[in-house]
């Protein structure tokens, strides 16, 4: 089961956004589905024929506060994408909370990213396959 349709989170300031998620959905492989003045997508929406997707939307929103609850996954089909995606976030100014690794209090193959982006917004990227099958 695919719990997630598609999510929204706020940020004052969508042109430093941009950057940052445009750099780390482009290493995750999901494309910009549309860019507003006010708000940015990527993903893949559902039709009446094809549901098996999800999608990010980011809005601009000048009350926008940063939440350190509020966390965003995004699963990868492997482990070299969470690295990319990681890195990537880093160069368009996001700042690290959890290098790539195995976090074994999870499940023995759980190997995440943690980051914030740059309005504080906390984002993870995760691959549930061990290296041998990623």
């Amino acid at each position: 089961m695919q719990l997630l349709d598609h999510v929204s989170i706020t940020v004052r300031d969508l042109t430093r956004a941009r950057l940052f998620y445009r750099a780390v959905m482009a290493a995750l492989g999901a494309r910009e589905v549309y860019d507003e003045p006010h708000a940015i997508g990527f993903g893949e929406r559902n039709s009446g024929a094809d549901d098996a997707h999800s999608y990010l939307s980011v809005f601009e929103s000048p009350e926008a506060q940063p939440d350190e609850r509020r966390h965003v996954c995004f699963r990868t089909a492997s482990r070299a994408q969470v690295r990319a995606c990681f890195e990537a976030g880093l160069r368009a100014g996001g700042t690290g909370d959890g290098a790539p690794g195995v976090r074994p209090s999870y499940h023995a193959s759980y190997y995440a990213a943690f980051l914030h982006d740059l309005e504080g917004n906390r984002i993870e990227v995760v691959c549930h396959r061990s290296e041998d099958s990623a």
